[in-house]
């Protein structure tokens, strides 16, 4: 399915060229040149400038950021953040503090880029290129004063959670390491149009005629908090197989 996106072009000498669009096909990787302007390598081996920003191109594309590199093909990279299309992503090696990101393009010699990116920020990227946003499931019970157990379903944010339990009826839930290479550049953003969250509680239970009622929010920049209510108190033992979710949209 072809996926065109509108451009205002200029030339490689930097003079104004006429407005378009592209094929997301044809790009295979894009980076900034400016803050406020975008190279785009294209499959036929040239190059367009673009006045859009880096994140237009991202958002609009649907690109995988893999962070700024530290090599391309061997030599030094200089140029910031680089986005590729998946179409051409051929594999990422995990070499321990490194990544290896190869392309398959061009054929005869693919292009093979050097970051630091952690291998979990890469595949959200990906996760979230692909559907728009990239998500975090998963089950809570919790019982006396203790931390909510957590099972995990989906995690496609970041490389770890982690549940404590703060006082009666409010917990925490600490995210680390988020994709630096999503929305929020490692972090959950303070906007309910890029950070969406949701709690469900479990079946077991009929909040309307038990008075029950729960609440999840960004409460730092890595973490979200829990609240559950009999009423007007906040009260343990509330959550059995809740179900959270968590969006952080690309």
């Amino acid at each position: 399915m072809s996926q065109l996106f509108n451009f205002s072009f200029q030339t490689l000498a930097g003079a104004p060229d006429s407005a378009g669009a592209i094929n997301k096909n044809q790009v295979v990787y894009a980076h900034t040149t400016q803050t406020t302007k975008t190279l785009l390598v294209l499959s036929d081996g040239s190059s367009r400038i673009a006045n859009n920003t880096l994140a237009t191109v991202k958002s609009g594309f649907g690109l995988v950021s893999i962070g700024t590199p530290t090599r391309v093909d061997g030599a030094l990279w200089t140029k910031g953040e680089v986005l590729v299309n998946q179409d051409y992503l051929a594999q990422v090696y995990n070499d321990t503090s490194v990544r290896r990101v190869e392309l398959n393009w061009p054929a005869t010699a693919p292009i093979v880029f050097t970051t630091a990116t952690t291998l979990p920020s890469i595949v959200s990227a990906a996760a979230a290129a692909d559907k728009g946003y990239a998500e975090f499931v998963c089950l809570l019970t919790q019982s006396g004063a203790t931390a909510p157990t957590v099972t995990v379903i989906k995690n496609e944010i970041s490389e770890n959670v982690s549940a404590s339990y703060v006082s009666a009826g409010v917990y925490n839930l600490v995210f680390g390491s988020i994709s630096t290479t999503l929305k929020g550049a490692g972090v959950f953003p303070a906007s309910n149009g890029s950070l969406n969250i949701t709690l469900q509680n479990g079946n077991y239970i009929d909040p309307i005629t038990t008075a029950l009622w729960f609440e999840a929010y960004r409460s730092t920049d890595a973490r979200i908090a829990i609240e559950s209510y009999d009423g007007t108190d906040l009260t343990d033992g509330l959550l059995v197989g809740a179900m959270l979710q968590v969006r952080l949209y690309y």
